[in-house]
């Protein structure tokens, strides 16, 4: 079937095409809004600009397909085959991506605002730019399980995106924004989230050992019980972010904003907090056995039960902090 045939067949009210064999066509900037192409053969075809908004490309082979600036708003592209497939600029919002394979896709600014990317496998792919506001990529009882090893995030809009669970070892989130997402049980270890944006953001239990937060801002953010050994934290805003029972071993954080952040029971020990920001901070039951302190403000700090005997001290502030203790140091 050729480009013509279709696109007449569609406007003479034909909408289903189900394994149509389509490959290699150029459908550039056609209207085949709410087009039934479930499991249709469209490797290497020049979709650019096509209207595909409702479209149901489930089990489509999409293959080496070029959708740049293509509207795929709401379409169903459930276990589609979008491997190497141009996505540059396409908008995808509301679009249902499960279990979709996007290895090596050029996904650079797309728009995925809400789109369901729950099971989808992102492996490789280049998502700088892209929009994930609000998007799912939720781990569910390993049903869906969102593949996103090596995958580029750089300046990424992650906005309230669920990403519970989500496989994101050694990913590029440098400079995205993850503001009010969720990466509960998420395993971060080795990413790259420099500069970063996750502010009010859950990421409780999350891994990110080895990780690279340096200048990120994760204010008011849940990090209880998560694993930030050694990792670097330099110049990190933390501040008034719950970090109850995390693991904070032998982390770089000199600079660090630590203001009001809630320290109970965290383990400190052999962490670079030179020159940091602890102004009344929570740090009652905390780990800091031959942690670094010199020059850090930890004025009105709350140090109630806190190891501190190794600690470095030197020149650090303890204005109104109240010691290990209980009594208040003037």
């Amino acid at each position: 079937m050729d480009a013509n045939e279709i696109i007449k067949r569609y406007a003479d009210g034909e909408t289903k095409f189900i394994e149509a064999q389509l490959n290699g066509v150029n459908l550039f900037g056609a209207d085949l809004i709410g087009i039934d192409l479930n499991r249709a053969n469209l490797r290497d075809a020049i979709l650019i600009f096509t209207y595909l908004s409702r479209a149901i490309l489930n089990k489509a082979n999409l293959i080496s397909t070029n959708l740049s600036g293509a509207n795929l708003n709401q379409a169903s592209l459930i276990s589609a085959n979008l491997h190497d497939a141009n996505l540059h600029g396409a908008t995808l919002e509301g679009a249902d991506l499960r279990n979709a394979n996007l290895t090596l896709a050029d996904l650079l600014d797309a728009n995925l605002m809400n789109a369901d990317l729950r099971g989808a496998n992102l492996s490789g792919a280049n998502l700088t730019g892209a929009c994930l506001r609000g998007a799912n990529l939720r781990e569910e009882k390993r049903i869906y399980n969102a593949i996103l090893r090596g995958t580029n995030l750089h300046k990424a809009d992650l906005r309230g995106a669920n990403l519970t669970g989500a496989d994101l070892a050694k990913v590029d989130l440098s400079g995205a924004n993850l503001s009010e997402s969720t990466l509960r049980g998420a395993d971060l270890s080795g990413a790259n989230l420099s500069q970063a944006i996750v502010q009010n953001a859950s990421l409780t239990e999350i891994n990110l050992a080895g990780a690279n937060l340096k200048a990120a801002n994760l204010m008011n953010s849940r990090l209880d019980r998560a694993n930030l050994s050694e990792t670097e934290l330099t110049d990190i805003n933390l501040q008034g972010t719950l970090l109850a029972d995390a693991k904070l071993n032998k982390a770089k954080m000199s600079g660090a904003n630590l203001s009001f952040a809630r320290l109970s029971r965290a383990d400190l020990s052999r962490v670079n907090l030179r020159g940091a920001n602890l102004n009344e901070a929570d740090l009652v039951d905390a780990y800091l056995a031959r942690t670094n302190l010199m020059g850090a403000n930890l004025s009105k700090a709350i140090l109630i039960r806190a190891e501190i005997s190794t600690a470095n001290l030197m020149g650090a502030n303890l204005h109104e902090t109240i010691m290990p203790d209980g009594t208040v140091n003037y």
